[in-house]
């Protein structure tokens, strides 16, 4: 008499129970298909967008408009305000706040424009000396130009016919650049207002586009892309502007000339992560080696330094409530790689895209290959800081510190530790 088969013994028989090398091949299989077909559909958009460049920058400024006043919009409507009041409360509040800094800063920066405007001639022939001075200390010759001997070659009749037919040649170029400026500001806006009135509208329908089986998952996933890309965006325009006003404010105190035309640049350009206050640094620098002294331009590193130290350790851990780990060297390969592909647009997109990609590629790995639960995979990927502790309490905090070290105690090497409960001064611990 025949035995009866046990389907745990037959694997390769037809209803048998898969073993946990089928099952890792078939999640692995899984996984790859899935990512070869996000990147298939990247291409896709991009060579559509390539095709189509012209809309790129109104779209991707729609987008980060979008994703600035969407909470707010939200919030008015769920205090009963309706939707679109509430879409054109956020975006009047937005110009007005445009128009209010112009009406603060421009002047100022005005002044100082015309100030350097004044003083270049001066500035070039320092520049041009301290060059010379610091190539010859190297032991190698070399002459620059002085201000006249530029300014001749500038006004030479046959210089400057060159120089007319190279704009000439350049200026429908140059007038496409403008026209695509006027089309971004204008339009931008536009799409941002309709895309704020119909967004639940929008997703609603969206989401019944998904099939079924995977409706859940890609509504749970886009959600946290979502999260990351537009609190990324939210936090980094939020600490530029801090940082702008920090480099700003630093280089009015040590009294650095156009103090104001650097603290904003460096600020405009920390919406790309490492670069402004390096940039504000090293423009810092230059202007007070070259204006001053050398005491001054130390100063003006010195300031950089600080103002970064604050951004990396309590600027933006406060302001970044969710964020995707990228290695500092990943940053720097995909904002090459974005500047490469689509010069400033690239290098400004090119973080937010790395970071949601690493979000979806990743819960596709965990979930198929790890086999780890969405809460898991998102734990694994997404950094949620905690709150810093009040400020009533770090302020109690630093004050016990200071009085300990007043006192002496800091002479004993030993680590300052928190009140008891109940005794005076007593404390919570920071968190």
């Amino acid at each position: 008499m025949t035995e009866p088969i046990d389907p745990s013994t037959e694997p390769d028989r037809v209803g048998a129970k898969p073993t946990r090398l089928g099952v890792a091949i078939t999640r692995t299989g899984l996984a790859a298909w899935s990512i070869l077909g996000i990147l298939v559909l990247l291409w896709a958009v991009i060579w559509v967008l390539g095709r189509v460049h012209v809309l790129v920058a109104p779209i991707v400024l729609a987008i980060a408009v979008i994703y600035l006043l969407n909470p707010v919009v939200s919030r008015l409507q769920a205090r009963g305000v309706p939707r679109p009041i509430s879409a054109v409360v956020a975006l009047l509040g937005l110009v007005g706040l445009l128009v209010l800094l112009g009406w603060l800063v421009i002047p100022s920066v005005a002044d100082q424009a015309r100030g350097l405007g004044t003083d270049f001639p001066g500035l070039y022939e320092d520049t041009a000396a301290q060059i010379e001075d610091l190539i010859g200390a190297t032991g190698f010759t070399v002459e620059l130009w002085t201000y006249d001997e530029l300014e001749t070659f500038l006004t030479d009749p046959e210089n400057q016919d060159q120089f007319l037919s190279a704009a000439f040649d350049r200026l429908g170029r140059l007038t496409s650049g403008v026209l695509e400026a006027i089309l971004v500001f204008v339009v931008a806006p536009v799409i941002a207002f309709y895309l704020l009135l119909d967004l639940p509208r929008v997703r609603q329908e969206t989401v019944l586009l998904i099939p079924p089986v995977y409706r859940d998952e890609t509504v749970y996933v886009s959600r946290e892309v979502g999260g990351v890309v537009g609190g990324f965006l939210r936090g980094q325009l939020f600490v530029a502007s801090i940082v702008g006003v920090m480099m700003s404010f630093g280089f009015w105190l040590i009294g650095l000339d156009f103090w104001l035309i650097i603290g904003m640049t460096s600020g405009f350009l920390n919406i790309i992560p490492f670069v402004g206050p390096w940039v504000g640094g090293i423009l810092g620098f230059s202007v007070g080696l070259v204006t001053d002294s050398v005491s001054t331009a130390l100063l003006a590193g010195l300031v950089a330094i600080v103002v970064q130290q604050i951004d990396n350790h309590l600027v933006s851990p406060t302001v970044m409530r969710a964020t995707v780990r990228l290695h500092p060297a990943v940053v720097v390969l995909v904002l090459i790689l974005g500047g490469a592909l689509d010069g400033i647009i690239g290098v400004l997109l090119a973080v937010p895209v790395t970071a949601g990609l690493k979000v979806v590629v990743g819960h596709l790995w965990r979930t198929r290959v790890l086999g780890q639960s969405w809460e898991e995979a998102t734990e694994a990927l997404i950094e949620h800081p905690a709150p810093p502790p009040p400020l009533r309490d770090r302020l109690r905090r630093a004050g016990e510190i200071i009085e300990d070290v007043v006192e002496g105690s800091a002479d004993d090497h030993q680590p300052v530790t928190a009140a008891e409960p109940g005794k005076p001064g007593s404390g919570p611990p920071p968190g």
